[in-house]
């Protein structure tokens, strides 16, 4: 492409070379220091962008001094020193379309007067930059015949007042910026003469109320910014401004949004408050006015108490309070907010506990049908892991966000009903373990993230069910080793597991041979770091896995081998060796307990002796011969010193009635024993007698009632009191034919003799 340069001297010696490349748009540069331009400085056409250099002593600018350049595209006098900017300077200039004077010392902009102002003498500027000049106020009719201009910028002034009727002419305008400047407040209907301005930039000044009356007749308004204006409140509307669709807030002193704050605003879309440090309130009816808001956006608020606003927002999309000290009245905070796609509560200083009602099971989330995306990253949810149903109702969630939650296991159950979920984040949590069956459900799962946590043991059926999973991220754990036949879908395309101390040893055989299998199929990167620990085999110490060769260094071992045949026939042995000395070892076993345990139940005050009788034995009438071939020869010769005792009912008081007689003799015994059998237990006299006993013992708070069982009953025929003596752990002896059995069975019966335990409960009869 071909070009040409040009090279003349101004009438005030001043160089001027234009680079011109064809087709576009260049810059010519004065080169020189210049005091003024006259129209007859340039003589040159067709110049698409012109600059001058920077700190040019520039103070005055002859009426159309740039007369001569009818295809100026832009026009770029920065940091010149130009005390008043002339609006009739620019009459008549058709193809200037930026002009920028930014950092020009400019302190007045003077209008042009109505005369010049004819149709086919406006300019063509569209946009317009008097950015970091000293003005301080625009005067009315400032820029009267930049009829064309679109964009205005008057950043960084010191402009502290503006009349309504300063932007008036501007028909053109769309876009207006005052960041940076001084403005303490703004009439009523500062804009309407801009009559399509769609775009206001008002941050960074020092508005301590925002008024919606400023914005009267803007009809066409659909962006406003107020950044960092000490803004303390909103005046009560209603907004006219009815058409906007942006509203920011961001990082101003704002403490309370309530009913009338947004009156007007039906079509509002965004609204972003930000960075308000003060102790934040919205009342519940706040967004009631606002029902087509789309997006909101409350993060780095110092507490914000959630109060129901959200409740019925149906088409909001997109909410975001991270960072943001949260606080809730009742946990039914999104019932309707069922269009709701992405929700981003990350660092709200949440717990387990606040996501969901453990009295009803209620969760946070529910009524969020439509959720796509919930970030919850940098809380405290470490007891995630005993509470159920968080997650439930969020049955068209895609990715899930819990990185550095503080979350020490995932249990099962965590994550179900997610069956849309793709994405799961769980990085830089505690994790030490996760149930086998924690990711089971989860058929659509792509990318899972459990890096830098503390996972030393991959369960072999954990990823069993999620079949589509293509992203694996297990690095910077404390994995060892992984177990043979662990379950790895045959989707993988991506797995990290660099940086556990990986254990390169004969039991990390079956990993190493898989990893072979699928060499090519998945990107392990970074390899270099996936090394082997210093717990592997000394050749292979911090060298890579793939320089593991199982093959050379884990050959068969013929002792196992050997080990492994005789093992069974040994565990036989032992088994008949158990078996044939059982009650042997039983005796032991509870001989080694008493030593151990030792005697430390709360027992009663009273002594055997203190009672009218020392024990109570009742059984039925067909057991009578149980009674008296062992029973009987067992008191006599190893417990002679128990002289009253009660045999049955042919011991009972003979002048009393059958019930009281049994009542009077289970009251005055130190002890009860009742044998039971199949006979017995279908007695209704019989369970009678052992009702009354229970009844006694609930009575005086004492276990006094041993149950002896001298043969098998089925648990079917087992009467209702009987099985649930036996669940409250109430003494009961089992009565076997082995002699070596029933020493241990005598021994119990002296050691139940001895004292009556207090209860702690009552059994229910």
């Amino acid at each position: 492409m071909a070009s040409y340069g040009v090279q003349f001297t101004g009438k005030f010696g001043a160089h001027v070379i234009f680079s011109v490349l064809r087709k576009v748009d260049i810059e010519a540069t004065i080169g020189e220091i210049v005091q003024d331009l006259a129209a007859d400085n340039f003589v040159v056409k067709n110049i698409k962008a012109y600059k001058e250099n920077y700190d040019n002593n520039v103070t005055f600018l002859e009426p159309k001094a740039f007369g001569n350049l009818p295809t100026l595209g832009t026009l770029n006098m920065n940091n010149i020193k130009l005390a008043t900017f002339d609006v009739g300077y620019f009459m008549g200039h058709f193809e200037i379309d930026r002009l920028l004077m930014d950092s020009s010392g400019i302190k007045y902009i003077h209008p042009v007067n109505t005369t010049l102002v004819q149709k086919g003498n406006v300019p063509l500027i569209k946009e317009l930059t008097l950015n970091f000049n000293i003005l301080s106020n625009i005067p009315r009719y400032a820029l009267r015949g930049f009829e064309k201009l679109q964009v205005l910028n008057l950043q960084g002034n010191r402009i502290s007042s503006i009349n309504n009727e300063s932007f008036c002419g501007l028909h053109a305008l769309v876009a207006l910026s005052l960041f940076y400047n001084k403005i303490n407040s703004l009439p009523r209907a500062s804009f309407a003469c801009a009559s399509n301005l769609t775009n206001i930039d008002l941050s960074r000044n020092n508005l301590a109320t925002l008024d919606p009356q400023w914005f009267d007749r803007s009809w066409f308004l659909r962006s406003l910014v107020v950044d960092q204006s000490g803004i303390r409140r909103i005046a009560v509307g209603p907004w006219k401004a009815t058409n906007l669709q942006t509203l920011v807030l961001t990082n101003n002193d704002l403490h309370s949004l309530s009913h009338g704050t947004f009156n007007g605003l039906a079509n509002l879309k965004t609204l972003i408050v930000s960075g308000n440090f003060n102790l934040f309130q919205m009342s519940e009816d706040a967004l009631t006015s606002v029902g087509s808001l789309e997006s909101l956006v409350m993060t780095d608020l110092r507490q914000f108490t959630m109060k129901g606003s959200f409740r019925n927002m149906q088409q909001l999309l997109y909410l975001d309070m991270s960072y943001s000290l949260l606080k809730m009245s009742s946990i039914d905070q999104f019932t309707n907010t069922s269009a709701l796609r992405v929700l981003n509560m990350s660092g709200s200083h949440l717990k387990a506990e606040d996501l969901v009602d453990i009295q009803t099971g209620t969760s946070l989330f529910s009524g969020l049908v439509s959720l796509h995306i919930l970030k919850l990253r940098k809380n405290s949810l470490d007891n995630l892991h005993n509470i159920p149903g968080i997650f439930t109702p969020l049955g068209s969630l895609v990715e899930l966000d819990l990185t550095s939650c503080r979350i020490l296991q995932v249990a099962s159950g965590t994550f179900a009903n997610l069956t849309t979920l793709l994405v799961l984040r769980l990085p830089q949590n505690q994790l030490t373990s996760i149930f086998k069956d924690a990711f089971h459900g989860l058929y659509n799962l792509q990318v899972l993230q459990l890096q830098y946590n503390s996972i030393t043991f991959i369960d072999q059926e954990l990823f069993r069910g999620t079949n589509e999973l293509v992203q694996l991220y297990l690095q910077n754990n404390h994995i060892s080793t992984v177990a043979s036949n662990t379950f790895m879908p045959s989707s993988l395309i991506r797995l990290n597991i660099a940086k556990n101390p990986l254990s390169c040893d004969c039991e990390l055989t079956w990993f190493r041979q898989w990893l072979n299998e699928v060499e090519g199929k998945i990107n392990f990167d970074p390899e270099n770091e996936t090394l082997c620990s210093s717990s592997s085999l000394k050749p292979l110490v911090n060298q890579i896995i793939w320089s593991f060769h199982p093959f050379e260094y884990c050959r068969i071992n013929a002792m196992i081998i050997v080990s492994a045949c005789f093992a069974p026939i040994l565990v036989l042995t032992l088994g008949i060796l158990v078996y044939l000395n059982r009650w042997w070892i039983n005796y032991k076993l509870y001989l080694l307990k008493l030593a151990i345990v030792g005697y430390h139940e709360i027992t009663e005050d009273r002594n055997p002796e203190d009672y009218e009788y020392q024990l109570n034995l009742m059984f039925h009438d067909d057991d009578e011969w149980w009674v008296n071939d062992f029973m009987k020869p067992f008191l006599e010769q190893r417990m002679p010193h128990l002289e009253r005792v009660i045999f049955g009912d042919a011991d009972l008081h003979p002048g009393l009635f059958y019930l009281n007689a049994i009542y009077d003799v289970i009251e005055n015994s130190h002890k009860t024993i009742l044998l039971l059998s199949n006979q017995s237990v279908d007695d209704t006299w019989y369970m009678t007698k052992l009702r009354m006993a229970v009844e006694h013992m609930n009575d005086t708070k004492l276990e006094k009632v041993i149950l002896i069982f001298f043969e098998d009953i089925d648990d079917d025929h087992l009467p209702y009191l009987v099985r649930l003596l036996l669940s409250r752990n109430k003494p009961y002896l089992l009565w076997t034919e082995d002699e070596e059995g029933q020493e241990v069975f005598w021994a119990k019966v002296q050691k139940s003799m001895r004292s009556n335990r207090q209860m702690n409960n009552v059994i229910p009869v």
